[in-house]
């Protein structure tokens, strides 16, 4: 049985392109199977516009990294601490490609 543990989106930092504010933002959605005892995180990053005429729009530009998959083999109760660590590194990766 496959258990839903993480559906998240996260704004990280606000970077201006052409004048116009985006956020930055990285997203994970982890799930568990118990059956195996395997972890899945679903990572990605975009830019969302900030601006409301373009309010909703996403894009990747090439200098964020592309989307990930890690899995990993840990019980259950292991599962929610390494989905959150998992997210705490992405985080951190798409921090330092952000341009200066």
């Amino acid at each position: 049985m496959i258990h839903s543990l993480l559906d998240t989106t996260q704004v990280i930092s606000i970077h201006e392109i052409e004048g116009a504010p985006f956020e930055v933002c990285v997203e994970a959605v982890a799930t568990h199977d118990r059956s195996k005892n395997q972890l899945t995180v679903q990572l990605r990053a975009f830019l969302r516009a900030e601006k409301h005429d373009h309010i909703g729009e996403i894009s990747t530009p090439s200098w964020l990294p592309a989307a990930e998959t890690v899995t990993e083999h840990v019980s259950a109760e292991e599962s929610h601490a390494v989905a959150a660590d998992v997210l705490a590194s992405w985080r951190h990766k798409v921090a330092g490609c952000l341009p200066a």
